[in-house]
């Protein structure tokens, strides 16, 4: 894994939030996702195996976290 991100964004129900992102946390040779709570954030870590898929991989993973954002609310 040559890429790391961390992203944390803060919510008004991160529970809730993080548990529908879980469905999306893999560990595979090129790529992993975990996402869970803490308090009023929730906290993803992706490992890729470059730049691009770690992009991509942020990219979907923040539109998942708006659309729930938005269902909540």
């Amino acid at each position: 894994m040559k890429a790391k991100a961390l992203l944390e964004t803060k919510s008004v129900d991160a529970a809730s939030i993080a548990l529908s992102l879980q469905t999306d946390n893999v560990r595979m040779d090129k790529l992993c996702i975990e996402t869970k709570a803490s308090q009023d954030y929730i906290i993803t870590r992706v490992q890729a195996q470059d730049l691009g898929c770690l992009l991509n991989t942020l990219d979907d993973i923040v539109r998942a976290q708006m659309i729930a954002e938005k269902v909540i609310s």
